[in-house]
């Protein structure tokens, strides 16, 4: 019996020494986690901002993300700490979610150039 508790304990202590990140089988896809990452700094970014308008983010609960990525927290848990556990699958995670933010911003920042261009050629029309 003795013998039984020993191999298990030294198995037991063995198996904490592992270097093998087990990698779970309900765990969010990499592009699954990017695309739930911008969501998420999408809504906290725009609940820095208080609009007027009738669709206003600040109301928005992290509970509807949730829905629609058609996921759990736990899952979302889960997954961050095995991604965070691997720095380079994380950081290519991270590089992806920058990118993706970067397009965007790029995208509304032409879209702003325009609107102010048709704005002032407005003006001229009507100053002429």
């Amino acid at each position: 019996m003795k013998k039984i508790i020993l191999i298990f304990g030294l198995f037991l202590f063995l198996s904490c020494f592992s270097n093998e990140k087990n990698k779970s089988e309900n765990l969010m896809s990499e592009e699954e986690m990017v695309n739930f990452l911008f969501d998420i700094n999408i809504i906290n970014s725009s609940r820095a901002f208080r609009n007027k308008s009738e669709l206003n983010y600040y109301n928005i609960k992290d509970s509807l993300l949730f829905k629609k990525h058609k996921i759990d927290s736990i899952k979302f848990y889960k997954s961050n700490f095995y991604y965070a556990s691997n720095p380079k699958i994380y950081l290519n995670i991270y590089s992806k979610l920058e990118k993706k933010l970067n397009k965007l911003k790029d995208s509304l920042s032409k879209e702003l150039e325009t609107y102010a261009k048709k704005r002032k050629d407005s003006l001229k029309n009507l100053i002429n």
